[in-house]
């Protein structure tokens, strides 16, 4: 069956709260992200709700004839903030971002590319003309080998040197951060699957500090992905995949070194592969435990 174009999508979060030890659980379900579209699929407005049904936040979208996003206007009910970006772009590509606050703040992005139409660098200015920010970019052909972003505060942030093979791919990324003011060596290998490489990070002793290890199914299939850490004795995250007829993602969970679950999903969907609800229970660091809850999706289409 061919399935019209998406007009709408609404979700709607279902919680169970816990009460005193006399009373049974409370189910909890209210709408909370609107969604609209128009007939290319360009997200024209989204529109985030309370607890409460009030609306918090609303985004609006504007696109040219290109399908490329012109206007982008936030509305921060709460705190009556408005933000509104413009975009303007030369052949196709984006030139200048302007975005501006309601409380009088104006930031101004300009980009500028090479002969590939590759960004070679972004200056974010503030409403006096003042360069808050940078990033420069280096290329090797299409590759990129050198990346800069300078912070007008701490001067520069972060640098990055990166290595590809005969065949293009990125190998090794050297990464170095004013945030711990270190080096770290990433190196990519390719050997199982060509989309998703293993990954091994190292400190500038040489010494293996995260290492990313994934399995694959016949299908090529991301089915396990292993995340070791070295903080104070090996850490571990693995989370696991399991896919459906659709070969969509229907169940995703992930544990760590004591076996413990650290999140789960479990998804379905319909025939014409819309997702429909998700089953989702995750660490939250607020409450210092795991929050459960679910989402539920409805569509509606354009008519012809």
């Amino acid at each position: 069956m061919n399935q019209l174009p998406i007009e709408s999508i609404k979700v709607t979060r279902v919680e169970v709260k816990g009460g005193f030890k006399a009373q049974q659980p409370e189910e909890n379900s209210f709408l909370f992200l609107e969604q609209y579209f128009d007939k290319v699929n360009n997200k024209v407005k989204e529109i985030i709700l309370s607890e409460e049904g009030d609306e918090e936040q609303t985004i609006i979208f504007e696109f040219n004839g290109e399908n490329k996003v012109i206007t982008e206007k936030h509305y921060f009910h709460f705190d009556e903030i408005e933000e509104n970006t413009h975009f303007e772009y030369h052949e196709g590509l984006l030139v200048e971002k302007k975005k501006e606050y309601s409380y009088g703040s104006i930031e101004t992005s300009k980009y500028a590319y090479n002969e590939y139409k590759l960004p070679i660098s972004i200056v974010v200015l503030d409403e006096d003309g003042n360069e808050e920010e940078s990033e420069l970019f280096k290329y090797e052909g299409k590759n990129l080998v050198h990346y800069i972003k300078h912070n007008a505060l701490i001067g520069k942030e972060t640098e990055a040197w990166l290595k590809y093979d005969a065949h293009n791919r990125l190998i090794e990324e050297k990464k170095w951060t004013h945030h711990n003011l270190k080096t770290f060596t990433s190196f990519f290998d390719y050997s199982k699957n060509e989309e998703e490489p293993d990954i091994k990070v190292m400190n500038e002793k040489g010494a293996i500090i995260e290492a990313h290890i994934k399995t694959f199914n016949e299908n090529k299939q991301l089915i396990t992905h292993e995340i070791q850490h070295v903080d104070n004795g090996l850490k571990k995250l693995i989370t696991t995949y399991e896919y459906n007829d659709l070969n969509k993602i229907c169940f995703l969970e992930t544990i760590d070194q004591k076996g413990e679950m650290q999140r789960r999903i479990m998804s379905t969907y319909n025939e014409n592969g819309l997702l429909m609800s998700e089953d989702k229970s995750e660490y939250a660091i607020e409450i210092g435990n795991i929050n459960t809850f679910t989402l539920l999706y409805e569509y509606t289409f354009h008519q012809k």
